[in-house]
């Protein structure tokens, strides 16, 4: 058992930070003694949340931890993707390929968010029950950082811990992270968080008879569509209003409800889709959003930073490369590489060098997932008649073709296709 000790603080107990910690408690070939601590903003775990797919890398990632038939268990039960026009009228469809390398629209490892968090805390858990040094913390953040010849000393905000030297610090707490602001500083611009102009709102429904296991979108004049999701407790559905502008950019009428309280979102909603030409159950939803109280709303955004790795510090999933549609995946990957990474060092003095591996054996794969989000999500979301006549007759063609290829182009702007070729290294899982 290593006993020189390596801290590591991770922000953001996501996706990425959650299975981050969970690699590093677990991983086999550490040459030091991991003592990790996570922290989260929010109180306590969101156990809600819209569906996440795994693939391509993330799905190795999955198998080599063991994860597969946990994952399995808790699949949302989605069979496969229906467009759909306004008044309900499917105009493709697309079925799951019951392939877990070359998937369609609808994964083979579809799973709340909500539930994959909590699988992956749940596993933190156990291995520190099994011996691991890791702490998990709600309601903490970050106040501020000091790069001293020792590590990274840093100051947390409501006190919950102690002020305290690291020897890692890892940015995992998503687009906006604050974290990433205070590594890289004035480095750390703007410009590398790029609007999709995609707006998504999430809540969840009662099931009814007629509801099935396939994924609903309904897309229909001004850039609006509704999506209707299985829930694997066949007790509720997920439903996902979506508003997209006609250019990747930010709307400033829309800007303000994004930052505004719940209810004020809900009544934007309402009265957006009431003026819409939706007939598609739309009262049933409009009912629903009334009532939901696990309603959100945000903004989709990709983000580029053209560094991820600075001394001992490094970002991690949508704090360094959000990508729609496969923003689980990379995060699976990037984790695996960081955590496998700093298993290799024997003193913490190596750790940029560590990091600095990760950044550059993982960063060409990521890059290649820019050129397909070029024309997504605005050619799937058009605002004109014409313009949904257009992409159902497309989408339609692709379906009722069966052409492999073209299905395999057409789902890569949803995540799925597979992994380019690239390979996860071998850190002795």
């Amino acid at each position: 058992m290593p006993d020189k000790p390596l801290r590591i603080l991770i922000s953001g107990a996501g996706v990425a930070g959650a299975s981050l910690a969970l690699m590093l408690a677990r991983q086999p070939g550490f040459k030091m003694q991991p003592i990790i601590t996570i922290i989260e903003r929010s109180s306590e775990p969101r156990k809600t949340g819209q569906a996440v797919d795994i693939r391509g890398p993330g799905v190795d990632v999955m198998r080599k931890l063991g994860w597969e038939q946990e994952i399995k268990r808790r699949h949302t039960t989605e069979q496969g993707l229906a467009l759909m026009d306004g008044k309900g009228n499917t105009k493709a469809y697309f079925p799951a390929t019951g392939d877990e390398m070359v998937q369609s629209s609808t994964s083979e490892y579809e799973i709340l968010r909500g539930e994959l968090v909590g699988m992956l805390l749940e596993g933190v858990d156990e291995s520190k029950e099994k011996g691991a040094q890791v702490n998990v913390v709600h309601g903490e953040t970050i106040q501020s950082m000091e790069n001293r010849d020792d590590g990274i000393h840093v100051h947390f905000s409501h006190g919950k811990l102690e002020d305290q030297r690291y020897d890692v610090v890892v940015a995992a707490d998503g687009i906006s992270s604050r974290t990433r602001s205070m590594i890289f500083g004035r480095e750390d611009k703007r410009e590398h968080v790029k609007p999709s102009g995609m707006y998504l709102s999430f809540f969840s429904i009662p099931r009814i008879d007629s509801d099935d296991r396939i994924w609903h979108w309904a897309n229909f004049p001004g850039g609006l569509a509704i999506h209707l999701r299985p829930h694997r407790n066949e007790k509720t559905m997920g439903v996902y209003f979506s508003i997209c502008t006609p250019k990747k950019e930010r709307d400033p009428n829309i800007e303000p409800i994004v930052h505004a309280d719940v209810e004020t979102q809900k009544k934007y909603l309402r009265q957006v889709f009431e003026r819409s030409s939706c007939t598609w159950q739309l009262k049933r939803f409009l009912d629903g959003l009334d009532a939901a109280d696990d309603f959100y709303m945000s903004h989709s955004s990709q983000v580029k930073t053209p560094q991820w790795a600075k001394g001992r510090c490094v970002i991690l999933g949508d704090a360094a490369f959000a990508t729609m549609g496969v923003g689980t995946s990379l995060a699976l990957a990037g984790a695996y590489c960081i955590a496998g990474e700093l298993s290799k060092i024997e003193d913490a003095k190596d750790v940029p060098m560590a990091l600095q591996r990760y950044e550059e054996i993982y960063k060409p794969y990521v890059k290649e997932y820019d050129w397909e989000l070029r024309f997504f999500p605005q050619v799937a979301n058009p605002q004109t008649v014409w313009g949904n006549w257009l992409w159902h007759a497309f989408v339609g063609m692709v379906a009722f073709l069966r052409v492999p290829q073209l299905i395999v182009v057409f789902s890569k702007w949803f995540g799925g296709g597979d992994s380019k070729g690239w390979k996860l290294p071998e850190y002795g899982w």
